[in-house]
C-alpha cells in the first residue's frame, strides 16, 4: 500500500491544487512509474522542509507519502525544489490538473 498526498498553494492568484493518490488502485504502469519517480527523488531522504524565506507570489509544495514501511512529506518552495525532485513534482501537478 502507497499513498501520495500533493498539495500546491500560493502564487499570484492563490489559488490551492490538491491530489490524493492510491497506487494500489491504479493501472499498474501507472504505479509502478510513480514508485520509479520516488525511487529516483530518493523522497524518503529528503528533509522534511526544504523552504527558506517565502519569495512574494511563489508556491509552495507539500507532498506526503505513506506506505507500508515509510511515512514522510516534504514542503518546498519553487525556489527549493531538488532536481531530482522535479520529475515527481511534475507528474503530481500534471495529475492533479487532470483531476481538476
Amino acid at each position: 500500500m502507497t499513498k501520495i498526498g500533493f498539495e500546491r498553494t500560493g502564487g499570484f492568484m492563490g489559488r490551492k491544487v490538491s491530489l490524493s493518490i492510491d497506487l494500489d488502485a491504479l493501472p499498474e504502469d501507472q504505479a509502478d512509474e510513480l514508485e520509479e519517480l520516488l525511487k529516483e527523488a530518493d523522497f524518503f531522504e529528503l528533509p522534511s522542509d526544504l523552504t527558506r524565506t517565502e519569495m512574494p507570489d511563489s508556491m509552495t509544495y507539500n507532498i506526503t507519502v505513506i506506505s507500508d514501511e515509510h511515512q514522510h512529506s516534504v514542503r518546498c518552495s519553487d525556489t527549493t525544489v531538488p532536481e531530482d525532485l522535479h520529475p515527481l513534482l511534475d507528474e503530481l501537478i500534471r495529475q492533479a490538473r487532470m483531476q481538476g
